[in-house]
């Protein structure tokens, strides 16, 4: 819970910033407001507040999972990955800009998001485990 609480915590610190942007661009220039950046910035901050919520729950219903604590530190590890993912390296992926090909940003954002859902579907089987033991 406390790594949600934190990821919540930094991505409504950067709220502010996101919406000193939009608010030049309405300002300014309306074609700011449809730039990669700021799509990607919007993204970043939407997402960052999905995965700080998705570890707050994960941190109520951890007691609930009848998996092991070690099965339960690596899904933290994942959904910590899935919240950088989304968060900062999304961010980089903004300033870097879009690509014809694969690249190496896009590569470790599927590979940290690949490792949040995987933390997050051994979740749900470890809750249904236990769910089923108690049937």
């Amino acid at each position: 819970m406390f790594l949600g609480f934190l990821v919540l915590s930094i991505a409504a610190a950067a709220g502010p910033f996101l919406a000193t942007d939009i608010t030049s661009g309405f300002l300014r220039d309306k074609a700011l407001l449809e730039t990669w950046t700021l799509l990607l910035q919007k993204s970043s901050h939407g997402h960052t507040n999905l995965f700080g919520t998705l570890h707050v729950l994960f941190g109520l219903t951890l007691p609930y999972s009848a998996l092991g604590l070690r099965i339960k530190k690596l899904q933290t590890v994942g959904l910590a990955l899935g919240s950088v993912g989304m968060g900062p390296v999304l961010l980089v992926r903004a300033w870097v800009g879009p690509k014809a090909g694969l690249d190496l940003v896009e590569v470790v954002i599927g590979t940290f998001l690949s490792c949040a859902l995987a933390a997050l579907a051994a979740h749900a089987y470890g809750l249904a485990r236990k769910y089923l033991e108690k049937a």
